[in-house]
């Protein structure tokens, strides 16, 4: 049933390209164009993850499910080509982040169908372990007519949690269905720091990974 609810929120911004995925439980994902490298067994998820992954010339979405049904989403969008990283190249890294972040609040939630309304609640700078990043949490409702069935409560809360290095920008986010920032706040650290940025070049180690997961990640539309 959580994982409806991730999936409504699964299916915003890149459609051009996709790869369903089945459940993972070990190595290392590497996102497109070395964008980054994603620890599989990041303390961040609880059990094995499931994954689907779009991705375009302008940036990509990993999506992600961990065993508890719990939802987790990284973009990464090239700054000045993406209409989500619409921002002067020569801005500071603090700048693209509060921009990103507002693109996000103005221009993704509200043409979310499933969303009756929402309200940030918490924005602020934080030392993530791995450099400075904006972090913010959103309540959201959902509409009575869409919740699965057993769920009984519309309103949850949106973590974000946006970086730049280089010219791109990375937007990791995780929903919870209590008000907990500084939990969420930890929680999106934990998986910053279990990232590298840049990443690895998939070519070669991508093809070790679905020799041993048994073709788990179809990441022939994402080069």
């Amino acid at each position: 049933m959580r994982h409806q609810l991730g999936l409504a929120l699964s299916l915003l911004m890149l459609a051009g390209c996709a790869g369903k995925t089945r459940p993972l439980d070990a190595g290392l994902y590497h996102a497109p164009a070395r964008a980054y490298s994603l620890s599989l067994d990041s303390a961040a998820f609880r059990g094995n993850v499931t994954l689907t992954e779009q991705c375009d010339a302008k940036g990509g979405t990993l999506n992600i499910w961990d065993s508890a049904n719990r939802f987790f989403r990284i973009d990464y969008l090239k700054i000045g080509s993406h209409p989500m990283a619409d921002v002067p190249s020569f801005a500071s890294e603090r700048t693209i982040d509060e921009q990103v972040l507002n693109n996000y609040l103005r221009d993704i939630l509200p043409e979310m169908p499933n969303i009756d309304d929402f309200q940030p609640q918490l924005q602020e700078f934080v030392d993530t372990g791995r450099g400075n990043a904006m972090f913010a949490v959103v309540s959201m409702k959902m509409k009575r007519s869409t919740l699965p069935d057993g769920v009984t409560n519309p309103r949850y809360y949106y973590g974000f949690l946006v970086f730049t290095r280089g010219d791109l920008v990375y937007v990791l986010q995780h929903r919870a269905d209590t008000y907990q920032p500084d939990n969420l706040k930890q929680l999106l650290s934990g998986l910053r720091l279990d990232m590298l940025v840049p990443g690895v070049l998939r070519t070669q180690t991508i093809k070790t990974i679905a020799k041993q997961q048994e073709g788990a990640l179809d990441v022939s539309k994402c080069g």
